[in-house]
């Protein structure tokens, strides 16, 4: 059967499967762990980036192309309200699942006294060293801090990490909003023939360019 025939979601859980068995049969010789390591792992952190990669262009264009298409800055307060209580119902609804399932399954429990006690002697000092790191930034910063750390000083240093997903969100939103209110008079769009495609019909884009 051609791969392409079977459905997308079929194909991700033969994947699971596969990547389970395989996992499995590893871990049944010696040297299957280092086999793994060195020949599969990097395969899957090269999908991984590539995800992370296009994360942010994704992001960046469709909050611009979805402000910009607005067309009146005084549709974003509407906008914005039901972004904020969707993303609260959300967050709600993950808290909620994830706690539940923490206390359903209680990951861990099924660990032996001496495992955790061989655990806690491998990380507990670097569990301490994070927790007192983070206790120390909480006690310097201020009340309005998290209202700082949304906007980014520097959009490139912002866009090279995934974690400043909120001074991404912010940059866009404002780019969107300034094309909003840039004067249509300013914008000359200029039509351009670029040649033809495959079935012989022309093919046109509109280049737009703004007076200076």
């Amino acid at each position: 059967m051609n791969p392409k025939q079977i459905a997308l979601h079929w194909q991700i859980l033969i994947g699971i499967v596969g990547g389970i068995l395989v996992g499995f049969l590893c871990i049944q010789f010696a040297e299957g762990k280092e086999f793994v390591i060195d020949w599969i792992k990097p395969f899957g952190t090269i999908f991984i980036n590539l995800l992370k990669l296009i994360a942010i262009p994704l992001i960046i264009v469709s909050l611009i192309k979805g402000v910009s298409d607005l067309k009146d800055t005084t549709q974003l307060s509407g906008l914005g309200l039901r972004t904020l209580g969707l993303y609260l119902l959300t967050t709600i609804i993950a808290v909620t699942l994830g706690l539940g399932l923490v206390n359903l399954v209680q990951p861990g429990g099924f660990l032996s006294n001496k495992t955790r006690e061989e655990m806690l002697r491998s990380f507990g000092g670097v569990v301490d060293e994070k927790v007192e790191e983070v206790t120390a930034i909480e006690e310097m910063r201020g009340p309005l801090q998290p209202l700082v750390d949304i906007v980014p000083e520097n959009i490139f240093e912002s866009a090279s990490a995934n974690s400043n997903m909120l001074q991404i969100i912010f940059f866009s939103i404002i780019v969107g909003i300034a094309m909003i209110l840039l004067p249509f008079s300013q914008a000359e769009c200029r039509f351009t023939r670029v040649g033809e495609n495959e079935q012989g019909k022309s093919r046109q884009i509109y280049e737009n360019h703004f007076k200076k």
